[in-house]
């Protein structure tokens, strides 16, 4: 796992969505190798919520690790002068000139994306699919999914998660509880998550989940706490301390995984 790092080099366009106002770019990667796209979330675009970056990270390398599909995260500096790029853009230009520095991006997927549709969803994503990002999403308590707001992208088979800058919503509320989820899973309304009336049925013996239960514990293996945290730091600054959190919020969930899977699955039954 590495955090490559691009400078923007030439911008595009303004993206059709998002509410920190991204845009396209040309970035060029720090090792010299081959230019790409990159879908850029600058600092300004966070304004108040600097944390936001971190939590937007984290959320997107774990989903990775685990096996699930998403956006490579990489870190893009923006230089001096590079506002002028933008200049038919007045506003992505301003939130450009006050971003100097390092900030979020993820490598653009293509245009064979498309974007998932509440009330018309693709038809040829398998049920573990839909019930592995559902899972995922309780897990990183990501509270920004909503039916109106799905946040998704598929391919044929596949499913891409974007958008974590509001995962981890309630690691400060229940920061002393052993067991967290069985607070922040109701305070989740997952029966208002995008994929909640997706899911296949969930019968007495049911673990909603079971596939990432298995990576996660896996994956806790062979990485030791704070290997994502690390990987973060060496490139934003973490004022808050929000990543020792997360990882202590990971270090309880490996000490009794069953029980969140237990507890999301009766959480999720109608």
């Amino acid at each position: 796992m590495t955090l490559r790092r691009f400078t923007a080099v030439q911008f595009r366009r303004p993206m059709n969505r998002g509410i920190n106002r991204p845009f396209l770019a040309i970035g060029q990667p720090e090792d010299g190798g081959n230019r790409c796209s990159i879908v850029v979330k600058s600092r300004a675009g966070y304004a108040d919520r600097p944390d936001a970056m971190l939590r937007e990270l984290f959320g997107l390398l774990l989903a990775r690790e685990l096996g699930l599909t998403a956006p490579e995260p990489v870190l893009v500096e923006i230089q001096e002068g590079f506002d002028w790029a933008a200049a038919d853009h007045p506003e992505h230009a301003e939130l450009i000139r006050r971003s100097i520095g390092w900030n979020v991006g993820t490598v653009h997927l293509g245009d064979s994306w498309k974007p998932w549709i509440q009330g018309s969803p693709p038809r040829s994503l398998a049920d573990e699919t839909l019930e592995t990002a559902y899972a995922f999403d309780a897990m990183v308590q990501n509270s920004d999914r909503e039916a109106d707001n799905p946040n998704m992208l598929w391919r044929g088979e596949e499913l891409a998660l974007l958008d974590f800058d509001k995962a981890f919503a309630f690691l400060r509320l229940e920061k002393h509880e052993d067991r967290p989820w069985r607070k922040t899973l109701i305070r989740q309304n997952l029966d208002r998550q995008s994929l909640y009336f997706h899911l296949p049925a969930i019968g007495d013996d049911k673990i909603l989940g079971r596939n990432l239960w298995d990576s996660f514990e896996e994956w806790w293996l062979v990485n030791p706490s704070g290997c994502l945290s690390s990987e973060i730091a060496s490139g934003l600054a973490d004022p808050d301390l929000d990543l020792p959190r997360m990882e202590a919020y990971l270090m309880k969930l490996s000490a009794v995984t069953d029980d969140f899977f237990r507890f999301l699955t009766d959480a999720s039954r109608p």
